[in-house]
């Protein structure tokens, strides 16, 4: 009988809303949120980390290292299977996945924080 595999290390290309809609309100405006910069495209930012994050590399599955930018994506045009589960679960099925353990990506960033809370 064949063995379905197992996606050990998938990431989730976190929506911008993920961190405010879904924190304990007295965090609300300290917590990560996604900015439009110029030249720099859709980026998370983190109050207390020095660089914002920014969605090309967040969003970086299935690319060509060499296409890998920190500068331009939008959110909007980034591989929805990264955020929306409907497109996550056909994307699995397609690439013939049984489950998967999915990480954050920015919020990876959080565990270096200078600030527990």
């Amino acid at each position: 009988m064949p063995k379905t595999p197992i996606s050990a290390d998938s990431h989730i290309t976190e929506p911008p809303n993920c961190y405010i809609d879904f924190i304990d309100p007295k965090y609300r405006q300290r917590a990560p949120h996604m900015k439009r910069i110029e030249g720099r495209g859709d980026v998370f930012i983190i109050e207390g980390l020095d660089s914002p994050i920014p969605m090309d590399l967040v969003a970086a599955a299935g690319k060509d290292p060499k296409d890998l930018s920190a500068h331009g994506a939008l959110f909007d045009e980034l591989w929805r299977s990264g955020w929306d589960a409907k497109f996550r679960a056909a994307d699995q099925e397609k690439d013939g996945i049984g489950a998967e353990l999915i990480y954050p990506t920015v919020g990876m960033m959080l565990c270096n924080h200078p600030d527990p809370d």
